[in-house]
This record gives structure tokens, sequence and C-alpha cells, in this order.
């Protein structure tokens, strides 16, 4: 299993490399993940056997068991036999990038730099919470987290000297993880404060008879106390990854990712529970009579954990939101793929909870008017209670997504948009798939009955689920089949912008290349021009007026002083 992983990850960065490169050697490739894999590992038992000596001295210093001499002698032998091979290979690997310049920008020795700052940055989050956790709320401290702390950040600072940069993927990842563990902890210390305030100004009859243990204060100040840790550590975190480097990084596919599937789309995908949350409850009281045998006090209860969700949700979609046009200001065109992006996305998960809920309704009147057998639950307030939720929020959502979205119908960019075009085919495919399905479900359940002889209430009352399907899902196909086969005829092909490949040899020519990706029609090939410094001043908006202005292949040089020469090839 692990040969067949390392293989899929080979033939993925090959076709990752060759995108950039247009010729890898594959040879070498696998040549430098089994080095740099066992390099790793080296480290890692290394700093295992460094962080148990460490936490062994911590142990005797705050007087905690630490163990009997057989397990003193585990991590000496770990760390003296991992630390030599570690000292071994990196001398022998450092003669070969002094002999090989081209030796830092590979693939290989790019994962282990972001497997080990990952990795290291981990556990020093890790044992930043043990101390925190110590120092503010008085939490037993963990001596072998508090050394692989110290062990990982020696590694991080000594690997920060080392050649090369970090992918800027790196960063993305590490404040994908930071960005959740911050809203997880922030989340629970407004749930603490809420919860709070909710029962200092709600009844409680314990409390007014004097019968309540303990301040909920002090309780309250407590539980949030528990959760500083945490937001800290992975602030901190956040900070580093992203504040300090990815913020501020160019453009690439991989930040608009960021910027808008872990942002946006985590920010409004919180927002959208938590309001489903609160108008579900609110409804429930209405339409459920169960729900208001306990009473409104702890019925409503659950609005503070919705309330502290929704907090955290809105943050995260209007801090996210504002980052979308740090991606889009160098866009002379204005609105492109990562605005159309945005818009689809919004649209999708509106679209999406508003199906759900029509297929919902739809069900409910059909539970009442096909027939059921005798110990089938006719009751509906739940089901409706969950069927009016999400209509209010998709229904709205959706609305003023696929208006922006529609307002720029019938532009040739737009329509040609893949965005666009890939959105439409998912949402006719899906649903025409499920109107396929449920009408292949009601003929088999129709044809069994009848050829079996016994088509009797129980196989009429099944029915309703796939009518209910079909009958939420088939205006959606047609709608969508129509909007996609109107946008086809807008776009014949004699103006469809044919596919054109833009060959840049430079040095550091990222912004320049991510520029030119965004250029309907255009294909990017990244060539790095040996012995060239790493960064030198290029004007890209000379570079892009070229490439407008011309219909053939293009070969574009970057000079050492940052000049610029585009050439007309033939490929």
């Amino acid at each position: 299993m692990d040969l067949i992983l390392l293989a899929a990850l080979i033939v993925l960065v090959v076709l990752y490399r060759r995108r950039g490169v247009g010729r890898v050697d594959v040879g070498t490739m696998v040549r430098r993940f089994l080095e740099y894999g066992f390099l790793y590992g080296l480290v890692m038992v290394s700093a295992i056997g460094a962080t148990g000596v460490m936490g062994r001295f911590l142990g005797l210093i705050s007087d905690s068991d630490v163990g009997g001499p057989e397990e003193l002698a585990l991590w000496l032998s770990l760390l003296i036999v991992a630390g030599g091979a570690l000292v071994g290979l990196g001398l022998w690997l450092r003669r070969r990038f002094r002999s090989d310049p081209t030796e830092v920008d590979a693939a290989g020795w790019s994962l282990y730099r972001a497997a080990v700052d990952l990795t290291a940055v981990g556990f020093v989050v890790a044992g930043s919470i043990q101390a925190i956790g110590w120092l503010l709320d008085g939490w037993n401290v963990d001596t072998w987290m508090l050394a692989a702390a110290v062990v990982w950040a020696a590694i991080g600072v000594i690997h920060r000297g080392l050649p090369g940069g970090l992918p800027a993927v790196t960063h993305l990842v590490g404040a994908t993880v930071a960005l959740l563990g911050v809203s997880i902890s922030g989340a629970v210390i407004l749930e603490h404060l809420l919860s709070w305030a909710y029962d200092g100004a709600t009844p409680d009859p314990i409390r007014s008879l004097g019968l309540a243990d303990g301040n909920p204060w002090s309780d309250t100040v407590d539980d949030v106390a528990g959760a500083i840790a945490p937001i800290l550590a992975f602030g901190g975190a956040w900070i580093r990854f992203w504040w300090l480097n990815g913020r501020t990084a160019p453009r690439s596919l991989e930040r608009d990712g960021y910027v808008l599937v872990v942002g946006v789309l985590g920010g409004l995908t919180a927002t959208l529970v938590a309001v489903s949350g609160v108008l579900h409850t609110l409804l429930a009281w209405v339409l459920v009579a169960s729900s208001r045998e306990g009473g409104a006090v702890a019925h409503f209860d659950v609005l503070t954990v919705y309330g502290a969700l929704l907090i955290v949700g809105l943050v995260l979609w209007a801090y996210h939101r504002n980052e979308v046009p740090h991606a889009l200001e160098r866009q002379a065109e204005g609105r492109d793929e990562v605005s159309r992006l945005y818009d689809h996305l919004e649209a999708g998960v509106g679209l999406v909870a508003s199906t759900v809920a029509l297929a919902l309704l739809l069900g409910m009147v059909l539970h009442k008017v096909l027939p059921a057998p005798e110990d089938w639950d006719r009751g509906v307030s739940e089901i409706a209670a969950v069927a009016l939720t999400a209509l209010l929020v998709g229904g709205p959502l959706w609305v003023r997504a696929w208006g922006r979205i529609q307002s720029y119908a019938g532009e040739l960019a737009e329509e040609a948009s893949a965005v666009r075009r890939i959105y439409l085919f998912a949402v006719f495919g899906v649903t025409a798939i499920c109107v396929l399905g449920s009408l292949g479900t009601m003929a088999f359940l129709v044809l069994f009955g009848l050829l079996d002889g016994d088509l009797d209430v129980d196989k009429v009352a099944i029915l309703r689920f796939p009518l209910a399907i079909l009958g939420a899902t088939v205006g959606v196909a047609a709608y969508h089949g129509r909007v996609l086969r109107d946008g086809l005829r807008a776009v014949p092909a004699s103006t469809r912008l044919p596919l054109r490949t833009i060959t840049v040899v430079g040095a550091d020519v990222s912004e320049l290349a991510g520029r030119l990706e965004a250029l309907p029609g255009v294909r990017v090939i990244r060539c790095l021009r040996i012995g060239s410094p790493e960064a030198v001043p290029i004007d890209p908006d000379a570079v892009l007026a070229e490439v407008r202005g011309s219909t053939d292949d293009l070969l574009v040089v970057v000079a050492v002083d940052g000049l610029t020469e585009v050439i007309p090839v033939a490929l």
C-alpha cells in the first residue's frame, strides 16, 4: 500500500512539473523522492530520540515520573544511530547541492522542506498549547510535548537556513489547519460567553431559590481559560503561515483556491449552518408540539451554540471575501474566473439547500395524499421545520448569487467561461441523474408489483420518495439545461479562442506566469533559466499587451536584467 501511495504521489508530481517545465526525468525524480523521504525519516527518528532525552531531563527537574533506564537507553540509541546517519546523509547531500545548482529546485527537496516545516510547526503549536494552558489555567505539564516543541523549533530554525524556499502551497496548507483551530477555539469561547449571558437573562427557578451551586461568571472564566491556549497557539501559526506569507504572496491558483474554498466557502457554510440552526429552533417551537414540553428556556438554550458559530462564520466570510479583490486587483479585464468561481460556489450552496427543501415539502404533501400502511407515522411537523429552514436559507442565497451571475449572461467571455460551463454541466448532470434514477425506481416498483401480482399499499407508499425527488429536480434540470443550451449557442465555434502555448523562460516568473494563465485560451509552460538570479524586476503589463495582440504560440524570454522579449514560435 505504501508503494502504491508513493507511486501515485510521484505520478502527480510528474504531471505537475510537466505542466510547468515541459520535460521531467522520472528516474531522477524517483531517486530524489527516495533520498529525501529517507532524510525525513532520519529527521523524525532523531527528533524522537532528542525529545525523549530532553523530556526525561525536564521530568527530573519537575519531579515527574521519568521511566526506567531502558527507556533512556531507547531514546539515546535512536538519537545516536539516526542522528549519526542524518549527519552523514546531510554531508553527502551538501556536496551534491554544491555541484548541482538545480537540485535546490527539485520537487523532492521542496516536498521535504514542506513536510519538515509543517511537522515542526505542528509540534510547536501542540507544545505551546500545553505551556500556555499551564500558565493560564493550571494544566498538568506534559514534559514530552514541551520537549518536542523545543526540539522541533530548533529543527525548523535550522531548516530555515537551508537553500531553497518553501513551496507556496505549504503556507496555505498550514494556514488551513491553523484557521480551523482558531475558528473552533473562538467558537468555544464565544459559546461560553453567550451561554453565561443567556443564563443571566433567562429565568431559572433553581437559581432564584438560591439552590444553584457555584458562581456562573467564575465557571465561565474557567471554561474560557481552557480555550485561550489553543486559540493563541493556532493564532500564532495562522499569522506565520497566512498573514506573513500567504497573504502577501503573488496571485496563483493555489492562493485563490485557499481564499475561495477554505475562507469564503468555509465561512459561508458555517454562517448557513448557524442561520439554519436558529431558524429550525424557532420553527420547531412553533410547529412541533413536543419541543414545547420542556419550556422555552431549555428549548432555546441551543441558540448560544448557533450564535457563536454565526459570529465565527460571518468573520471568516467577510474577511476572506475582502481578500478576493486582492487576487483581482491586477486584472485589467475586471471580472475573471476567480470572481465567477465565488459567485457559482455561492449559487451552488443555495441551490442544493433549496432543492433539498423542495423535495422535503413535496414529500410532505405526498405523505398526506398517498396511501400508507397503518403503522406509518403521518406526522410531518419535524420535516416541515427542516424544509422551511432550508428553503428560507438557501432560496435567498441562490436568488442573490444567480441574479448576479445572470447579469453577465450573453457576454462572450461569460458564456465561454470554464467555471460557468462546469457549474451548468454539473448541475444539469446531477439533477438529470436524479430524475432518471427516480423514474427507474418508480418503474421498477410498479412493474415488480404487476408481475408479482402484489401491487399493494406498501409498494405504492414507497413511490412518494422517488416522486418527491423527481418533482424537486426535474425543474432544476430543465432550467439549467436550457441555460446551458443557450450559452452554447451564444458562443459559436468561429468565435471561440484557440488554445495557445506561451513558454516563459526566466528565473522567478511566478507572477508573470500567473497573469498569463488568467488569459482565456492560453496554456503556460514555465522554464527555469539556469544561472539567473532568484528574482528580477519585470514589467508584466507590457508582456500581457504583446500576448493579447498576437494569436500565435509565443516564447517569452526574461533576461537577467528584467528585460523581456516576446518571440512568435511554431510548436
